[in-house]
């Protein structure tokens, strides 16, 4: 399906803030460009362009004096200051804090996978099988076991980034074949389908155009002859004309999944299969209780990341607190050209008053987006690289390893853990361990010169 540049997060993938490509910079600027409250606020700046400019012809052409001193705008530009400055402030620290909860659940993954991999062992039984075919058959059940509970924490991730986007269900193509055999549970939502407002039946008032609806088009057939057809992993709004005409009556809501069934809340779903996994463990008695321990805590930090993330999705700004800022905003602006031309400013009231429109109302607009971070807007936090280019191949890159044999990699040639200057850790192994324990009390300046041919010594 194709979509706009403004809605395009995948160029995020090959970002480096540390590296400088000339050759990319206009594209990174056109982007930068569109992601500004300029496009999603610029029919109201020709408002004022036309209003200042209609103010500077009454008073050059008629007889009329329409000024006023500028008592009145400096006190009422004090007060919208402290409101706007309040009003970014909170939808940032909304921001933020949807940043730090997957934070959360990016580290909560990666515990869970250690844990798992690495501390629980590849059999299901607590006792030594003696039978080596059914031991074999023990082990392969206990990797493929933990592969899958591994791959869990990955379609957590998952589930909770269509979850905040209200596509519910498990029909997608980065979700389905995590989870597909998981049994349904009817778990309610805790987000509402109307956008998660106090008041649901208010107009939005936004500056900016509100994403529009996402047209999906997905079929199921359950039948062992044909695939279940999903829905894009990645599936953005397309960018039409008419979204560049901002317009406030506009539902902010997605279509819903035809195929969601009964599956609301998959995030709650995947952590109870992930915590029954546990339980079975803890019944076999093939780990200890400090390790159960251990794995109850990453856990308990994707529940708390959940509720963190309905939290901030489902607490909007208070409708007519919003209402107040566009009020005083709005005013402050309409006001202004008067005490403009009242200073002897001329033809300058009019660009003056389109760019202090534009600071003002673009400040509102754009904590109007900010303040739920998890859509497609260009300021959106890039949920799809967190889940596949971050947690994805971590997960892939800890389930690659076995781990359960340190020899391999300790007395290799390749490691010399007494320093560059001595043997490797397999030719130290002929070393005694007073004279090993003698080398580690010496100083690292005398090592080079004295070691080695203490070590040479006790090979003869």
């Amino acid at each position: 399906m194709p979509s706009s540049s403004h809605f395009d997060h995948s160029h995020y993938r090959s970002y480096n803030v540390f590296e400088h490509r000339p050759h990319k910079s206009l594209r990174y600027f056109i982007n930068a460009l569109f992601a500004t409250a300029l496009f999603r606020i610029w029919p109201t700046l020709l408002f004022f362009s036309g209003w200042s400019t209609m103010v500077v012809l009454i008073n050059l052409k008629t007889s009329a004096r329409l000024a006023f001193p500028s008592v009145m705008i400096t006190v009422l530009g004090m007060l919208l200051g402290l409101t706007i400055s309040y009003r970014t402030s909170s939808a940032y620290e909304k921001y933020t804090e949807g940043r730090k909860m997957w934070a959360m659940i990016i580290t909560a993954s990666r515990n869970w996978a250690r844990l798992v991999w690495i501390h629980c062992p590849d059999s299901l039984k607590p006792d030594p099988i003696e039978d080596p075919v059914e031991r074999a058959r023990d082990e392969a059940k206990a990797i493929i076991e933990k592969k899958t509970v591994v791959q869990l924490g990955l379609a957590f991730a998952v589930a909770v980034k269509h979850y905040l986007r209200n596509e519910p269900g498990i029909f997608y193509e980065d979700l389905y074949c995590l989870v597909s055999f998981i049994p349904s549970l009817s778990f309610p939502s805790g987000i509402t389908t109307e956008y998660a407002n106090v008041a649901p039946h208010l107009p939005m008032l936004s500056a900016g155009p509100i994403r529009p609806i996402a047209y999906r088009q997905a079929s199921a057939d359950t039948g062992k002859t044909q695939p279940v057809l999903l829905f894009p992993a990645e599936n953005p709004p397309r960018f039409r004309v008419s979204d560049l005409w901002p317009s406030r009556w506009k539902k902010h809501t997605h279509e819903i999944n035809p195929l969601s069934g009964d599956d609301r809340d998959v995030p709650l779903k995947i952590v109870t299969f992930m915590s029954s996994w546990l339980a079975t463990v803890q019944k076999r008695k093939v780990i200890d209780a400090s390790t159960t321990s251990n794995l109850m805590l990453p856990l308990g930090q994707m529940n708390e990341a959940l509720a963190a993330l309905e939290r901030i999705l489902t607490t909007p700004i208070p409708w007519s607190y919003n209402a107040h800022i566009y009020e005083m905003s709005w005013i402050y602006c309409l006001a202004l050209p008067f005490q403009l031309w009242d200073s002897k400013l001329n033809w300058v009231t009019v660009p003056a008053t389109v760019i202090t429109a534009y600071f003002v109302l673009g400040y509102a607009s754009i904590a109007e987006e900010i303040e739920n971070p998890f859509g497609f807007d260009a300021n959106d936090l890039n949920l799809n690289y967190f889940c596949q280019e971050v947690i994805a191949k971590e997960l892939d890159a800890i389930t690659s390893k076995d781990y359960n044999v340190p020899d391999e990699w300790i007395f290799s040639d390749a490691n010399r853990p007494f320093g560059q200057a001595m043997p490797s850790a397999d030719q130290m192994l002929s070393a005694s361990p007073a004279e090993l324990r003698r080398i580690l009390t010496q100083s690292r300046r005398d090592t080079p010169g004295t070691s080695s041919d203490t070590i040479a010594k006790s090979n003869v």
